[in-house]
């Protein structure tokens, strides 16, 4: 549903899918790691947040690259 969103906003604009399919698969993989964890060690909590932080950060230092 998100591919075809995508295409419907942006079909002059193959980046813009490919970006948004991206965060959507980053996105996607830190919830179904978090909803996967049973019990939970503040280094886990720590270490989410810094793969979100990391990927939110490539997007505001590399967006020459992305747009």
């Amino acid at each position: 549903i998100i591919m075809y969103g995508a295409l419907l906003l942006f079909e002059s604009e193959f980046v813009h899918i490919v970006a948004i399919s991206f965060t959507s698969l980053i996105l996607t993989e830190l919830l179904m790691v978090a909803l996967t964890v049973q019990t939970w060690h503040w280094l886990m909590i720590v270490a989410e947040l810094l793969s979100l932080a990391c990927y939110i950060a490539s997007l505001v230092f590399l967006h020459e690259f992305i747009g």
